[in-house]
C-alpha cells in the first residue's frame, strides 16, 4: 500500500512527465511507441496511478532525450 506522502510523490513526477511530454509535443502514442510500452501506461504514469521502475524511468528519458536525472527533479512538497 502506498502513503499518501508517496501518492503525492507519484502525483508530482506525473505532472513533471506530463509537461515534458507535452513540451516535446508528443501524443500518449507517440511516447509511448517510442518507449515500447502501451499508451495506458503512460497515462498511469502521468496521473500518479502506478509507481514506475527504473527501467521504465530510463526508457522515458531516452525517448524524451534527457538524461534520466532531468525526470527526478520535480517539485516535492
Amino acid at each position: 500500500m502506498v502513503s499518501e506522502s508517496d501518492r503525492q510523490h507519484l502525483i508530482q513526477f506525473g505532472k513533471h512527465l506530463k509537461s515534458f511530454r507535452l513540451s516535446k509535443k508528443l501524443s500518449f502514442r507517440k511516447m509511448a511507441a517510442l518507449c515500447d510500452l502501451d499508451y495506458a501506461d503512460i497515462k498511469k504514469f502521468e496521473s500518479g496511478k502506478t509507481n514506475i521502475t527504473l527501467l521504465t524511468i530510463l526508457q522515458l528519458a531516452k525517448a524524451l532525450d534527457l538524461a534520466p536525472d532531468e525526470l527526478l527533479r520535480f517539485k516535492k512538497d
